[in-house]
């Protein structure tokens, strides 16, 4: 899934991954393009259950976007959220997540 979140200072783009490996690779290919280490984030629950709304949220996730995720996270799901600056970084970031095998919050959540 991916969202984009604005502020004055960046825009997050955010990908869920069914796949550990596709997330990994998509971190690769972030970084191979320019994005720094700091730049990237990525979100997950190895086992079991795990709240992840605070950490999300203080990193600008809007909380539709959270709830969504959650479900996902039961299911052993990714979260790669990039931070992108200036604001037309934000769609190398989002082909670079699709071509990785992310999906798009936005259209799931509309």
């Amino acid at each position: 899934m991916f969202g984009t979140q604005n502020d004055s200072a960046h825009t997050l783009v955010t990908g869920i991954f069914c796949e550990m490996m596709s997330a990994a690779d998509a971190v690769r290919a972030l970084s191979a393009c320019g994005f720094e280490d700091d730049d990237i984030e990525l979100f997950g629950v190895l086992s079991g259950k795990a709240d992840l709304t605070r950490p999300l949220l203080t990193l600008g996730v809007p909380v539709n976007e959270i709830d969504y995720y959650s479900t996902w996270f039961e299911h052993g799901a990714v979260l790669v959220i990039v931070r992108t600056s200036p604001y037309s970084r934000r769609n190398v970031a989002s082909k670079l997540l699709r071509q990785c095998g992310g999906t798009l919050a936005a259209e799931s959540l509309d």
